[in-house]
């Protein structure tokens, strides 16, 4: 695909998705004063090109009787991060996975029923993948 560069439309409707990722062709269209059909298209465009990777709800966990939410990081041993990858895509707990410099280089959120589930699968789950230097701490509010 060749080189691209992001026009103030895309910026408009990038923006726009940030803040509510719900919003319908129309309504965007509405808001940026474009054609419903010039929004489609733009749209469909940035998905294409990976710019716009996915829509998700956010979640009030707390709401569905998970009253924990706690971040977890840790190292993996190079020789077993696909395996645990493979893992943690299975977990339906873990709400996001992801990789950084800095001495910790690997992160899960992770929701529970309370904070001793949690803990126990960090404590039980992640040294059979060889995770070492674990620092566990739980999320007491988001900041959107």
């Amino acid at each position: 695909m060749k080189p691209f560069k992001l026009d103030q439309l895309d910026l408009d409707i990038i923006a726009l998705l940030e803040e509510d990722c719900s919003l319908t062709y129309n309504e965007v269209a509405g808001k940026t004063d474009k054609s419903l059909w010039t929004v489609r298209d733009r749209m469909i465009l940035l998905k294409q090109r990976g710019v716009i990777k996915s829509c998700r709800a956010e979640i009030d966990y707390g709401k569905l009787g998970l009253g924990c939410k706690a971040m977890i990081s840790f190292n993996v041993p190079p020789e077993r991060i696909d395996e645990f990858i493979v893992q943690v895509r299975k977990e339906k707990r873990i709400k996001k996975f992801m990789i950084t410099t800095g001495s910790r280089r690997f992160h899960i959120q992770m929701v529970g029923d309370d904070c001793g589930e949690v803990r126990n699968y960090a404590r039980k789950m992640l040294p059979q993948f060889g995770i070492f230097d674990i620092d566990f701490e739980v999320i007491l509010d988001e900041i959107p």
